[in-house]
């Protein structure tokens, strides 16, 4: 059946992580977003590995300070905009993947060049 708000608020509440494996549908869409994360606990961990659509980046980054911290390997926009917020978080609060499970013979090489055109 569907999530009730008052069992998703207290699942948040007593989480000290919470992992979002949510696909990208219409109703899943900012699934955890500023409510969500003011009910987490202070100095919860988020791990976002489903698809982007259902965290509300915006909420996140607002959240960040008190929460201990989050990674992220999906992206409401992919790639990650270069403007976004989320490159601007410390790194003692925030762990962005580059969405990739697999380990293929250019994934080195690729990796480097997103991080080269990152530092330039």
């Amino acid at each position: 059946g569907p999530i009730l708000p008052a069992h998703k608020r207290a699942l948040l509440e007593q989480s000290d992580v919470v992992v979002c494996t949510l696909p990208g549908t219409e109703e899943t869409r900012h699934f955890l977003s500023s409510a969500e994360f003011d009910a987490m606990k202070g100095g919860a961990t988020f791990v976002s590995v489903g698809r982007g659509i259902a965290v509300d980046e915006s909420a996140l980054v607002a959240a960040l300070p008190r929460l201990g911290g989050a990674a992220l390997d999906v992206f409401e926009t992919e790639p990650l905009p270069a403007d976004s917020p989320l490159w601007e978080q410390p790194d003692s609060k925030l762990l962005l993947t580059a969405h990739n499970a697999d380990y293929t013979a250019d994934y080195f090489r690729l990796g480097w060049r997103v991080w080269r055109d990152k530092l330039e």
